[in-house]
């Protein structure tokens, strides 16, 4: 490995810490707190807030850009900086006092579809830099790095809500956040970027990936997994803040708890995924994750502070597990050129998002103003979701991938984890 690229990984650490700060300010209560400020409905509450999923379809199209820009490093730059500047119009809507909510929505538009394209190109460089041998342990310390920037992030944006007038806090976190965003951009001009690979820039290069098999039965199980988790995603934050009125310094303090328990299991999972494999990784971090949607079914303004206790413990352990063997999966799988397989992936991913957002918003919008006792039509949505990830589990399990690792049961990977025998 060269110098150049040494110092790439490192910057690609900085980097990934100050996006992480800023892009929180598009999640979570604050931005469920700009819905409310805007009034968004929940359809557009919904594909708004999956936007980072569903504008990956845009990725499909990827490879094409190196006939615009025949420059990886160059795309990734200038499309990442016309993508994060755009945040820039929110607060100065703010600012001239725009009340229509179209225009508050247009960054999210425009970031998450230009940013979706950085996503592709960054992930296909990133497996030429990072030696295969080091992908867990590089990417496990990446993400406790950036996880201490979003704990950070979510303890100012907490405060700033809790004692500053709703619009006021806003204006603040939104503008510091496109400041961060805008020097990202530039950090992403220092990193030295391998040129592509891509020779066919047609997208009929993209779907020839299909030939490869464990890749295509791969595909399956995004759209049934990213179904699941974005049917009721948008809505669990938008609960906490609208219906169960949940402090934002109690809501701070769960994602303090959040952050430092994901910063922990980052690097020991990136140590424990290489001997055990990343598909039993993944599927001992679903099975934890079931437990989330299941206890939004029975969240109540009588019992929600500890239920949301257990809730970012289980979110902590399971999540943790998903995001970093997944990643890993995704390149393990992917031949070369890998931006075909990453757009193809993508535009699956976000396909699917996007389908279930839509369904999702609907839904909600038809049982929102149910009552059968203590339970709301926002309890019933994530009632559903609690299945949806049971099928996606089920589907999961029965996936042959071909890997190296023998198949385990959740039960044994808790034993192995526990006891460290690995």
């Amino acid at each position: 490995m060269t110098d150049k690229y040494e110092k790439t990984m490192k910057l690609s650490i900085f980097e990934g810490a100050l996006y992480t700060f800023s892009f929180n300010a598009t999640q979570g209560f604050v931005y469920s707190t700009l819905a409310m400020e805007y009034g968004f409905s929940p359809v557009v509450l919904s594909v708004i807030a999956v936007l980072p999923s569903t504008a990956q379809i845009i990725q499909l199209f990827t490879p094409m850009i190196y006939k615009l820009i025949p420059s990886k490093r160059k795309a990734i730059f200038w499309t990442s900086l016309i993508a994060r500047s755009s945040f820039i119009i929110i607060p100065i809507s703010m600012l001239l006092e725009i009340k229509s909510y179209k225009i508050i929505v247009l960054p999210f538009i425009v970031f998450n579809i230009l940013n979706s394209i950085v996503g592709n190109l960054w992930t296909s460089a990133m497996k030429n830099i990072v030696p295969e041998e080091k992908r867990n342990r590089y990417f496990g310390f990446r993400n406790t790095v950036a996880t201490f920037a979003g704990l950070t992030a979510w303890v100012l944006f907490s405060v700033i809500l809790q004692f500053l007038d709703r619009k006021v806090g806003l204006l603040i976190i939104y503008s510091l956040s496109a400041g961060i965003f805008i020097y990202t951009s530039y950090l992403l001009y220092l990193h030295s970027i391998p040129e592509t690979k891509v020779v066919d820039f047609g997208i009929s290069a993209v779907f020839s990936t299909l030939k490869n098999k464990k890749f295509a039965r791969f595909l399956g199980f995004v759209f049934v997994w990213n179904f699941a988790i974005q049917f009721a995603g948008p809505f669990f934050s938008y609960f906490e803040v609208s219906q169960l009125k949940v402090p934002y310094s109690y809501l701070g303090f769960l994602n303090v708890i959040n952050s430092v328990l994901a910063m922990f299991l980052y690097t020991f999972y990136g140590k424990i995924s290489t001997k055990v494999g990343e598909k039993n990784m993944i599927r001992y971090g679903i099975t934890l994750a079931l437990a989330i949607p299941l206890i939004y079914s029975f969240m109540t303004p009588s019992n929600y502070k500890y239920l949301l206790i257990i809730d970012v413990i289980v979110t902590a352990l399971g999540w943790s597990a998903i995001n970093l063997s997944y990643f890993t999966l995704l390149l393990k799988i992917s031949d070369e050129p890998s931006e075909n397989f990453i757009s193809l992936h993508a535009f699956v991913a976000g396909l699917a998002s996007l389908i279930a957002s839509y369904s999702g918003g609907k839904v909600l919008s038809a049982i929102k103003d149910i009552e059968f006792g203590f339970l709301t039509g926002y309890n019933i949505l994530f009632m559903i979701a609690f299945i949806l990830r049971i099928i996606a589990l089920i589907y999961f399990i029965k996936l042959n991938l071909g890997e190296d690792k023998r198949n385990l049961r959740f039960t044994q990977i808790a034993y192995m984890i526990v006891t460290r025998r690995f």
